[in-house]
């Protein structure tokens, strides 16, 4: 399965989340936007939009955000699995009407998240209610019109939706590794400094007591999506199979 990662900043790759697609037999194929003004060209069965710093409306100073909701929205039309991750949530929320806006405060390290009462993914079975997941994010956005809420905690209700039967956005970071939340705090050590001291020594612990746990549910994220890619991709080919054979 040939799948299609916007990747927005070199800081924020796929990280585990890739490497368990890989695994299970997917060829990743990654946009890295500060490169390349435009997605590589080929056919995709599936798309991943990652996180960045930018906000998700700033047309004006990051306009290639205008062609990524246009990528979601085409996937959307030709029935293909998509999956957004912070930024990437948010661009899906974007691209089919929902509001994104500023958090009332920002959401740093690992959080609880709750799954919401019928909520059936079945990367969500078994989801230990509180499992906290890495976060790192200051805006948030109103659901869609017809998404179905999955995930939720107190700091930001939003944490994962559904849109339809294959579009998910999830407000979190499950393809972080240790290394690329360390990148993180390196990139912004003079911001924590100056906002969030504490921040250095929660995260260390954080990572010790989270990590494991999380990437056990990345892998699970991971196989359960890479099976409705690959169940949707299988369906479509049968389709087009019966078609030919009725011209």
């Amino acid at each position: 399965m040939d799948i299609l990662v916007v990747q927005h900043v070199e800081a924020d790759p796929v990280g585990i989340l890739g490497r368990y697609l890989e695994v299970n037999g997917a060829w990743l194929h990654t946009w890295l936007v500060p490169q390349r003004s435009t997605p590589p060209h080929g056919t995709y069965n599936g798309l991943i939009v990652l996180g960045g710093p930018m906000n998700a409306c700033d047309d004006e100073n990051f306009p290639y955000l205008a062609r990524v909701v246009e990528l979601i929205q085409q996937f959307h039309r030709e029935g293909k699995p998509v999956l957004g991750l912070c930024l990437g949530a948010q661009l899906i929320a974007r691209a089919f009407g929902g509001r994104v806006y500023q958090n009332e405060k920002p959401e740093l390290g690992f959080t609880s998240l709750f799954p919401v009462a019928g909520a059936k993914e079945p990367w969500l079975q078994d989801y230990p209610p509180g499992m906290p997941m890495m976060q790192w994010h200051f805006d948030t956005f109103e659901l869609p019109v017809g998404a179905k809420l999955l995930l939720t905690n107190e700091v930001c209700t939003n944490q994962a939706f559904r849109m339809g039967s294959n579009i998910y956005g999830l407000q979190f970071h499950p393809e972080v590794t240790p290394e690329i939340v360390m990148n993180w705090i390196a990139f912004k050590t003079e911001w924590i400094e100056a906002n969030y001291p504490h921040l250095f020594e929660q995260l260390r612990e954080q990572l010790v007591l989270h990590w494991v746990q999380a990437a056990q549910f990345t892998e699970k994220l991971a196989n359960a999506w890479y099976d409705q890619v690959a169940t949707t991709a299988q369906t479509k080919s049968s389709v087009n199979a019966a078609g030919d054979q009725k011209s």
